[in-house]
């Protein structure tokens, strides 16, 4: 009998022990845990999404318009912005803005001349996004033959000039400056730089402004002299970020984080000018001593100021008195400057009322 008492009170303890495990024993127990309904019905665990990236495509030119963009690639500003670049090389900054109208690229940069001049000519679907250098006067200088001394000697001769390009500007804004009417000489349009220069050297033209390595071919000929630079002519350059005026609507948030990367690179070139050289000429396929000396003179730096504004309206005159433009035309119906703002605050200080 006893023994039949002791054995219902092993069985007893054995079934308590039993509940006991089942309803969780010892956490410190090296035993497997019991899978259990619980475990099954756990909340999953979360991951952080995937930030957006934004893509766009840049066109620069194959000198130094463009070089924040190559920059930016570089030293990783694109990517820590979330943006996806693809940056494509024009030969100018007048092809950079014909790829921009001809949806090739989403930006692309130019000297403020050209940009007037290609963001009118577009039925008004171009805009101004960020001002991204504003270069000192002094890049284009007047090579003329040995015969021509000053800018009288002008009158009744050949004068070479690039449609469309800044350095139009500085030959027609010169001979306005000394009274000289464009009827009084002969203006030859010619494709570029080189032809400039081998056109003064046979002398086809008798004067031309050129600039770089031109303007080098031009001091070494016995026959020709460099008598100035357009310092005088000039009150400032500007080197603009040009969008389609529906995409720029569009991308907003694009646009601020480039500009954003922009400021980084700019600040980078400043402070490691040759490197910088180095990279924008590896990209370009340019000489990267030459663009070390000449990138401390192209203030590179977001903004927008009252005098790059002025500037723009002295040359929107200039084209509409030529019937480049259409009168009444305003250079700041063709701005949207709120991402440039928003990527650097502070850096649109013109008055734009």
């Amino acid at each position: 009998m006893r023994n039949q008492r002791f054995t219902m009170l092993l069985s007893a303890m054995l079934v308590l022990s039993l509940v006991a495990v089942a309803c969780g024993g010892d956490d410190s127990s090296d035993e497997p845990a019991a899978t259990t309904a619980a475990a099954t019905t756990a909340a999953p665990t979360t991951t952080a999404p995937e930030p957006e990236v934004y893509e766009v495509k840049v066109a620069a030119d194959g000198f130094l318009l463009g070089s924040q963009a190559w920059i930016s690639m570089d030293q990783g500003y694109f990517e820590a912005n979330n943006i996806e670049a693809d940056v494509s090389l024009f030969g100018t900054g007048i092809e950079a803005i014909q790829g921009v109208i001809a949806r090739q690229a989403d930006l692309g940069h130019a000297l403020d001349f050209a940009v007037l001049n290609l963001v009118a000519a577009a039925d008004e679907n171009m805009v101004i996004v960020g001002g991204v250098a504003a270069p000192l006067p002094g890049f284009h200088s007047l090579a003329v033959r040995n015969e021509i001394t000053g800018a009288a000697d002008l009158v009744g001769k050949k004068i070479g000039y690039v449609e469309g390009t800044s350095e139009h500007f500085v030959t027609l804004r010169h001979l306005e400056q000394n009274g000289i009417s464009a009827d009084e000489v002969e203006l030859v349009p010619l494709p570029g730089l080189f032809e400039l220069v081998g056109a003064l050297k046979t002398d086809e033209i008798q004067a031309a402004w050129t600039w770089l390595d031109g303007t080098n071919q031009a001091r070494d000929d016995e026959n020709l002299t460099v008598l100035y630079n357009d310092a005088d002519v000039l009150d400032t350059v500007a080197i603009y970020l040009i969008a389609e005026a529906s995409w720029a609507a569009a991308n907003q948030e694009t646009i601020e984080r480039v500009l954003r990367s922009y400021d980084l690179a700019s600040d980078f070139i400043t402070e490691n000018t040759e490197e910088a050289a180095q990279i924008v000429a590896d990209a370009v396929s340019g000489n990267a001593e030459l663009f070390a000396n000449i990138m401390p003179n192209q203030n590179y730096r977001v903004e927008f100021t009252q005098v790059m504004l002025d500037s723009l309206d002295a040359i929107s005159v200039f084209l509409i008195e030529r019937d480049v433009l259409e009168a009444g035309f305003d250079a700041r119906k063709f701005m949207d400057l709120d991402a440039m703002e928003r990527a650097v605050p502070g850096s649109v200080t013109a008055d734009l009322g």
